[in-house]
């Protein structure tokens, strides 16, 4: 009864001041919480700080002013000295912040740590009408996206460790690109319905339309006003809709590569046409790309001869530890290295549009991309269908 009583005598000292055309004004109550340890206003990946303040009563205040609504966090770390150790050590309050007065309250007990995807029962955000969209959007995609964790739960078990059949393995995937695809559709019905709204914006700019097309990118894009396209923000989303490197349904891009002669070839010179073609980036010191080379030679071999063909790119900076490596896996198909740039910079990660390895993507006869996600189970999956069925 007295946290009850503490929180509505909040939010009703909280009504008298909403309006705040000057800025925001973000009044958080995080009742339990240790005295006088620091409290962040950060960005998403918490890369950028916008404030810092120290908690007295469980209490804290911000202030400041945005040009635009946009999702920010209210961070804290379980140790300050490790903010960059794990996500379990971050908890996060994601606040879509405008310039009016923001309350927000929580049992300090319920932050949540960045590594979780429930939002806290008791949490209670006051005076944003962007977070109201916000938390509505989330209502919807949490029960698809806990599914789906749980799915990939059971195909690594299945797939990786070997507890369940192949059927099981392509069951789990299929039901995971379903939930995709209806997780890809509740956004885009969201930036029809409110399609002047900030969220409709950041919605926008984190679809996943890369694993569709440019046509269906070039759908959603037209849903969005003119005058909203016209703002920073509109514009910003429209580039994230329609400017990725590489979608469904694109051309693979060519570029210079090095054989393991050290002699630089176009990749376009290893495709084969009337082929299937797996084109994997990875690297030497990749744990996963290492671990993921004994299933590529079973699939390999599986579907070689009915017209399969791998390349692996590797995006190592240090030339003789990609040699090494590909002399102790012994994978009997194409190796190559990706010449230009550094790491995760190379000219094959931008053009590939991705920005961790191992990334897969499966090329159809005609030298178009077929799939973005060609790995693991999903890159079998996809396979049985095409040359056995």
């Amino acid at each position: 009864m007295k946290s009850f009583i503490i929180i509505c005598c909040f939010f009703l000292l909280l009504g008298a001041c909403q309006s705040n055309p000057k800025g925001y004004v973000i009044k958080g109550m995080f009742e339990g919480a240790p005295e006088n340890e620091w409290v962040f206003l950060t960005d998403l990946e918490q890369k950028i700080y916008y404030d810092s303040v120290q908690l007295k009563g469980g209490q804290f205040e911000f202030r400041g002013k945005i040009d635009h609504p946009e999702l920010r966090c209210i961070t804290f770390f379980k140790n300050p000295a490790q903010r960059f150790y794990g996500w379990s050590n971050i908890m996060v309050v994601p606040v879509f912040v405008e310039n009016s007065t923001i309350g927000i309250t929580l049992p300090f007990s319920e932050l949540p740590s960045k590594a979780e995807k429930n939002v806290p029962e008791n949490l209670r955000v006051e005076g944003s009408s962007s977070h109201y969209l916000y938390a509505k959007y989330k209502e919807r995609v949490i029960p698809f996206t806990l599914k789906y964790d749980s799915l990939f739960g059971a195909y690594r078990q299945a797939y990786y460790r070997k507890k369940g059949t192949e059927d099981d393995v392509f069951r789990y995937v299929r039901e995971m690109d379903a939930i995709r695809d209806s997780t890809f559709a509740i956004g885009v019905e969201f930036i029809r319905q409110y399609q002047a709204s900030p969220v409709a914006l950041y919605i926008a700019k984190n679809l996943r339309v890369r694993a569709y097309s440019r046509a269906k990118a070039k759908q959603v894009a037209g849903l969005l006003p003119e005058t909203v396209k016209a703002t920073s923000e509109g514009q910003q989303a429209v580039k994230a809709l329609l400017e990725q490197p590489l979608y469904v349904g694109d051309m693979l891009p060519d570029f210079d590569v090095l054989n393991t002669d050290l002699q630089t070839v176009k990749l376009s010179t290893f495709l084969k046409k009337g082929h299937y073609t797996l084109v994997e980036l990875w690297a030497s010191w990749c744990g996963p790309c290492r671990a993921d080379i004994p299933h590529l030679k079973e699939t390999y071999q599986r579907y070689h001869e009915k017209g399969f063909e791998m390349i692996s790119i590797s995006i190592d900076d240090d030339k003789e530890a990609w040699l090494k490596a590909v002399k102790e896996e012994e994978m009997p198909w194409i190796q190559v290295y990706g010449a230009n740039g550094k790491s995760y910079t190379k000219e094959c990660m931008k053009l590939f549009g991705v920005s961790g390895v191992p990334s897969c993507v499966l090329i159809d006869k005609e030298g178009n991309v077929l799939s973005t996600n060609a790995r693991g189970g999903w890159l079998n999956e996809k396979l049985k269908i095409l040359f056995e069925n």
